[in-house]
């Protein structure tokens, strides 16, 4: 999952600002709803794809008592419509984390037409099974760090 974005992406799809990672996709019938356009909850599973990726290339697992990201809280913009069909560019970003908690920004950009939505997550940590909150594990933190160029706010 760790595609930087391209030059050729950024103007291809019109992308606008620093992004880490980037995944090409085209939008399928199942995403959509009767009327052809991407359905509102299509667009949090095509971000959380993304989460789940990007966790697993910073050296996270999801299992029996793993720690994991747990959404607590989530902000859409939805700009224009996609719909059937549509090639567009998924991207991602972290801008921020604290001692178990992060912020990822996504946005979606239609070929040739620029940003279609955006989105912000608030993610903490927590172990499978018990729910208890947990911090960021040494190796995910300085993947936060050297590749997302994320701002460290844990104070220490």
């Amino acid at each position: 999952m760790r595609s930087a974005i391209t030059e050729a992406d950024r103007a291809e799809f019109r992308v606008e600002g620093d992004w880490t990672q980037a995944r090409r996709h085209r939008i399928r019938w199942s995403e959509c709803d009767m009327h052809a356009h991407v359905n509102h909850t299509a667009y949090l599973v095509l971000f959380e794809d993304l989460r789940v990726a990007w966790w697993l290339c910073c050296g996270g697992s999801f299992g029996p008592g793993e720690p994991g990201p747990a959404v607590i809280h989530f902000d859409v913009r939805y700009l224009k419509a996609a719909g059937f069909d549509d090639e567009v560019l998924l991207t991602q970003r972290t801008p921020s984390f604290r001692r178990s908690s992060f912020v990822h920004e996504y946005g979606m950009w239609r070929r040739g037409d620029g940003l279609v939505c955006s989105a912000r997550a608030v993610c903490v940590l927590v172990r499978s099974g018990s729910g208890e909150k947990t911090a960021i594990p040494p190796e995910v933190r300085r993947a936060m760090l050297e590749v997302d160029g994320a701002k460290d706010e844990s104070g220490g």
